[in-house]
C-alpha cells in the first residue's frame, strides 16, 4: 500500500494522531532526534518522513537499521526488495514503517 493511502485510512479511522505519536515514539527509542508534529498534513508527513529515511540512510546506516529494527519492520520484506535507486527505495520503507505502525496502534486501540 502507498504511503499516502495508508495515512488516510489512518485518518479515517481516527487513529492519525496515535500513528504520529508511536511514529515519534520509535524514532527516539531508536535513538534518532526526528519528530512529526501532530498536526501536520498526511501528505507533508508522507514527504517529511521519505526525507528524513533518505537523510538517515546517507548520513548513519546503522541509525536507520536500528529504526527499522525498533519499529519490527520485517527483515524478509525489506531483503525481498529488489535493486533500486535510494529515492524510491525510501518511499517504499516509508510505506512498511507506517503500515507496521498502523498495525501497532489498531491493536492497540481495539475495544
Amino acid at each position: 500500500m502507498e504511503t499516502l493511502a495508508i495515512l488516510k485510512k489512518a485518518k479515517a479511522g481516527g487513529l492519525y494522531e496515535a500513528l504520529i505519536t508511536q511514529l515519534n515514539k520509535d524514532f527516539l527509542r531508536a535513538g534518532l532526534s526526528e519528530q512529526f508534529d501532530e498536526q501536520i498534513t498526511p501528505e507533508a508527513l508522507a514527504r517529511n518522513l521519505r526525507a528524513s529515511l533518505y537523510a538517515q540512510i546517507l548520513s548513519d546506516f546503522e541509525g536507520y537499521l536500528t529504526l527499522l529494527y525498533t519499529i519490527d519492520v520485517s527483515e524478509a520484506k525489506i531483503k525481498a526488495l529488489p535493486p533500486m535507486e535510494l529515492h524510491e527505495l525510501t518511499g517504499i520503507v516509508s510505506a512498511l514503517i507506517l503500515e507496521r505502525e498502523l498495525l501497532k496502534i489498531s491493536f492497540k486501540n481495539r475495544p
